[in-house]
């Protein structure tokens, strides 16, 4: 029973996952309103921006730079957008009461000098733009189970040393302590010969 309702919840959690689409969003840019796409998602804000950098910057070899609150890839080829070179501009922020916050992210392309992408000029690639962020967040999912993996393996790594450590102080103490034991026997036996020599003098007298 247990095993079908585990199977349940994951089922539900990955219809979840999958289910996030990306939408048409304002997004505020040098104090100007700027039509661009967007997802939200419940996952961190530091760590939903550090698996986005990766996407671009370790899968895709793009080197990006901060710029105006934003992450900035300038004129450079993604091949998800299509063959041009683009300035591409990606945000992740928090949004909502903080009860029900959530993770945004934003995404905007422009083909040079914040000309920006909107469904109407090139409605294709906005289109792009959207699929990027849908399908985004598998990878962002599988981004975060990689990391716990790694954060639990460094700690388990950590606790083993750390045991070990407490294994080697107690066979050291324990030595001592055997030390120790067999130091007291020997006085203990020392003493006793002196005891027994020192009442047979005393008879002899």
């Amino acid at each position: 029973m247990k095993k079908i309702m585990l199977s349940v919840l994951a089922t539900m959690l990955m219809a979840s996952v999958f289910s996030q689409t990306a939408k048409d969003e304002m997004v505020l840019f040098d104090k100007t309103n700027v039509l661009g796409a967007s997802i939200s998602c419940d996952y961190d804000a530091t760590l939903t921006s550090k698996a986005l950098q990766n996407r671009f910057e370790q899968d895709m070899k793009l080197k990006g730079t901060n710029l105006k609150g934003f992450r900035y890839y300038q004129s450079q080829s993604f091949p998800e957008f299509g063959s041009l070179n683009y300035d591409i501009y990606t945000q992740v922020k928090v949004t909502g009461k903080k009860s029900e916050q959530k993770t945004v992210i934003y995404l905007l392309i422009s083909k040079g000098n914040e000309n920006f992408c909107t469904p109407t000029d090139d409605p294709a690639l906005f289109e792009k733009m959207k699929t990027f962020l849908t399908n985004f967040m598998p990878y962002l999912r599988e981004y975060d189970i990689d990391k716990k993996i790694q954060d639990q393996t460094k700690r388990i790594e950590k606790l083993e040393k750390e045991n070990n450590a407490l294994i080697l102080a107690r066979d050291k103490l324990k030595k001592q302590l055997e030390d120790k034991e067999k130091a007291i026997a020997a006085k203990a036996d020392e003493l006793a010969k002196i005891k027994t020599s020192l009442e047979e003098l005393k008879i002899s007298k």
